[in-house]
């Protein structure tokens, strides 16, 4: 069973086998149009803005897996900002019975993500040491 910085590594696996197809696309590929399915209108800045989020998180889950707590915020940074995202996008768009309009690629991984992060982040007991 995973305990501790087991935990940690977990989400920062998750994350790198989630976030390097996406970044690749993101600089690469077909920028905003293909990750978010062509439901969130594409601009430079906007694929340069996720893009480099992205990306920080992708290398801060690289160097989590060396380091594990010491990068544990990272986790906190992805569990608050994509529940954001799911009340104030996704959830709005559902209840305005506009749910074709949700990126479920997307929003499928974030409600993944922010049902089992906190989890991992709790058991991995990194809260504890910081107070």
């Amino acid at each position: 069973m995973l305990t501790g910085a087991g935990l940690l590594r977990l989400a920062y696996a998750a994350n790198i086998l989630i976030l390097v197809p996406i970044c690749w696309n993101m600089f690469l590929g077909s920028g905003v149009a293909s990750v978010f399915e062509g439901k969130v209108e594409e601009s430079a800045g906007l694929r340069l803005l996720v893009g480099s989020l992205w990306l920080a998180i992708l290398v801060g889950s690289a160097a989590g897996l060396y380091a594990p707590r010491f990068f544990a915020p990272i986790i906190l940074i992805q569990i608050f900002y994509k529940t954001l995202w799911l009340l104030v996008f996704a959830l709005p768009l559902i209840a305005a019975g506009k749910s074709d309009q949700v990126p479920w690629g997307i929003a499928a991984t974030f409600i993944a993500i922010v049902l089992s992060y906190p989890f991992l982040f709790w058991f991995s007991g990194v809260w504890r040491q910081a107070l």
